[in-house]
């Protein structure tokens, strides 16, 4: 894959950040919207890591699996963030428990914080490899 898919694939991750911040403090939204937006950036970051490489990004959510094809030179896998949590809030999210309600708000906040913390490490790497990973606009 050409350089070009990579910084699309971290352009979209930067937008379903974004989106899940706002939606944090928005009234009235259920905050497994929110812990959904945060698993699909940090999905999309490490598709970007992926895709930087030249390899075609997998088509699964499934983070543990993906962060495993990043390459080691990323640094992710030592990423202070909770991949299990993030990776669970695929499915938690958008098949809820109708007994057990997936997220409360502290939960969803989380989830931002350690999308955040991948995307910015996803940011160091593409900026370590001379593509201004810090100064794309989300997409």
């Amino acid at each position: 894959m050409p350089p070009d898919a990579a910084v699309w694939w971290l352009r979209l991750a930067l937008g379903d950040l974004a989106a899940a911040r706002g939606l944090l403090m928005a009234e009235g939204v259920a905050p497994r919207q929110v812990a959904y937006l945060a698993q699909q950036a940090a999905e999309k970051a490490l598709k970007a890591t992926i895709a930087l490489e030249g390899n075609e990004p997998p088509l699964t959510h499934d983070l543990i699996f993906l962060i495993t094809r990043c390459p080691q030179e990323a640094g992710l896998r030592h990423v202070d963030v909770d991949i299990v949590a993030l990776s669970d809030a695929q499915t938690a999210a958008r098949e809820p428990d109708p007994e057990d309600p997936p997220y409360d708000h502290e939960e969803a906040e989380l989830l931002v914080r350690d999308a955040t913390r991948l995307l910015g490490a996803v940011g160091d790497y593409f900026d370590r490899r001379g593509l201004a990973g810090g100064d794309l606009t989300p997409a």
